[in-house]
């Protein structure tokens, strides 16, 4: 069986609203899909990279039913029974099209680890906050992924978010990969530290000096 990644790159070359091939869609179906983390959108039914904060979410681990894809866009029916479209339109330098889609849509169920946290780290995660002292796995639960543009790689100590489509906000991490800031005004935190933050480590001492 071919990769996913392979077939969706005969889509895109086919052209931007092109449907996937059936072999893709059974690919996506073949496994129950949840949502990997809180999933934030401006406008209903309507995800995208950019993962605005304001409006509303569907919360992690929602079951999600892949109903159909086309190129860089891909319909989903939530556990509610409402349809969600997901559209890469940001970061399509960045990632692929089957990775962006395979980040958000997930075949573990992320509820069970939520579940095994501190009391107030599941409470930032079912608010979609971010507070001093979250781990970079539970602010990709709580907020989602940052957009590709911008946050290039999940390894940099500075991960810049939308608030909506003219403020940014950004969480920085430590060396231990703790949330050690949150910047912004508009930044969804209540400024309540989840665990203690680890020490920076002390500059090496500089070599005595010789006269």
């Amino acid at each position: 069986m071919k990769p996913i990644s392979v077939l969706l790159a005969g889509v895109a070359l086919a052209g931007c609203a092109a449907a996937a091939p059936p072999e893709v869609l059974r690919q996506w179906q073949a496994q129950p899909r949840f949502t990997c983390c809180n999933m934030h959108y401006e406008n209903r039914g309507s995800l995208t990279d950019a993962n605005y904060f304001v409006g509303a979410a569907l919360p992690a681990g929602t079951p999600a039913s892949v109903e159909a894809i086309h190129d860089r866009a891909l319909t989903f029916r939530a556990g509610s029974g409402d349809l969600f479209t997901i559209t890469q339109v940001y970061g399509v330098d960045q990632e692929s099209a089957d990775r962006f889609f395979g980040k958000l849509l997930v075949e573990m169920d992320p509820r069970p680890g939520i579940a095994a946290f501190p009391p107030a780290v599941r409470d930032a995660i079912a608010d979609g906050r971010v507070e001093v002292g979250m781990t970079r796995e539970q602010v990709l639960l709580s907020l989602g992924y940052p957009p590709t543009h911008r946050t290039a790689s999940l390894d940099m100590t500075t991960w810049t978010y939308w608030y909506n489509r003219w403020r940014t906000y950004q969480v920085q991490f430590n060396g231990a990969r703790q949330v050690s800031a949150v910047v912004g005004s508009r930044a969804p935190t209540r400024g309540e530290p989840v665990a203690a933050i680890a020490p920076a480590p002390l500059a090496p001492a500089a070599p005595p000096r010789r006269y």
